[in-house]
């Protein structure tokens, strides 16, 4: 028995040897996230804000050249990527949605793709089918700097539908 106890007492000494806290060793600092030219933060930042509609290009339903349309509007993108617009026409050659309502006005959430300079909207919800008007499921390439914004929608093949220039409102 005490043969028994010598050994275990043995075992657990070498084992406690075998633990022994190694020197503290830092973290490795790996700087901040990523905000330099051309990355998403930075890409949110510069959208970051409110913008008034400055021009609508349209490709009409059945085809053609695109065409001004109307309109006055504002687009809010905030913080948190919720993004609201509010747009106002009665231009005839705006979607029969867009110009049933006094205002046409959608929220949804943006997700950007900053190496395609994409932007799609997600979980949109507004006062008239956005299908209609917005086509939330249709990707948008976006073209930002401080002061102005653009937005050319495509269809599924690729080819621009809309065109939207917006500057930014200097609060």
């Amino acid at each position: 028995m005490r043969r028994a106890r010598s050994i275990l007492v043995v075992v657990v000494a070498a084992v406690m040897a075998g633990c022994t806290a190694a020197p503290r060793q830092r973290a490795v600092g790996m700087g901040d996230v990523n905000a330099g030219p051309g990355s998403l933060e930075a890409i949110r930042r510069q959208l970051q804000g409110t913008w008034d509609l400055v021009s609508i290009e349209s490709a009409p339903e059945k085809g053609g050249p695109m065409v001004p349309v109307k309109a006055t509007g504002t687009l809010v993108y905030d913080e948190y990527a919720n993004l609201t617009i509010d747009a106002r026409t009665v231009d005839p050659n705006a979607p029969v949605a867009a110009r049933e309502v006094p205002t046409v006005s959608f929220k949804g959430r943006a997700t950007i793709d900053p190496v395609r300079k994409e932007l799609m909207l997600m979980n949109v919800t507004g006062n008239v089918n956005p299908n209609e008007v917005l086509s939330p499921d249709r990707r948008r390439r976006f073209e930002v700097d401080f002061e102005s914004l653009t937005l050319s929608s495509m269809n599924a093949n690729g080819e621009v539908t809309a065109v939207t220039r917006w500057r930014r409102r200097k609060e």
